[in-house]
């Protein structure tokens, strides 16, 4: 009953694609949104920027402009992080972690092919593999909910 209005609602379809587009874009107008999201009519895309901010996830700038509100998030993209316009996995940043951990084992470590070794170099691949598989199945997954609109 306490939880915040965004997490009871569900967003999908359109406005699900609009609110991708503001979350990645900055802060963009109605006709931006309806431009680029090929709607059918600047009043269609008011009417999802309108159904966000009823939602209170996307605000409205002093210039007439939307933006997504960085603290109301919404729980589907919890697992992202946008950075110059992109929505990355958080996954691909714990693979990196362990691909630089592991390139400076291999570097300053004196590699000796022995038991020891052997197991760092292989829980390393392992997990390198799956943070990457992970963090693509994620980022596929989005790209899917966004195209079924």
């Amino acid at each position: 009953m306490g939880e915040p209005l965004h997490t009871r609602k569900h967003i999908s379809g359109v406005t699900w694609e609009v609110y991708i587009y503001i979350l990645t874009a900055g802060p963009v107008g109605v006709r931006d949104v309806w431009r680029t999201l090929q709607l059918s009519s600047p009043s269609l895309a008011q009417y999802h920027v309108n159904k966000l901010l009823e939602l209170k996830v996307v605000n409205q700038t002093r210039g007439g402009k939307y933006i997504a509100d960085k603290k109301e998030q919404m729980e589907a993209l919890r697992d992202f992080i946008v950075l110059r316009g992109k929505l990355i996995p958080r996954l691909v940043f714990y693979g990196a972690l362990i691909s630089g951990i592991l390139a400076c084992y291999l570097l300053f470590w004196p590699f000796e092919w022995n038991f020891r070794d052997l197991v760092v170099l292989g829980v390393s691949v392992i997990s390198i593999f799956a943070f990457f598989f992970e963090a693509y199945n994620q980022y596929r997954s989005l790209k899917a909910s966004v195209r079924k609109v």
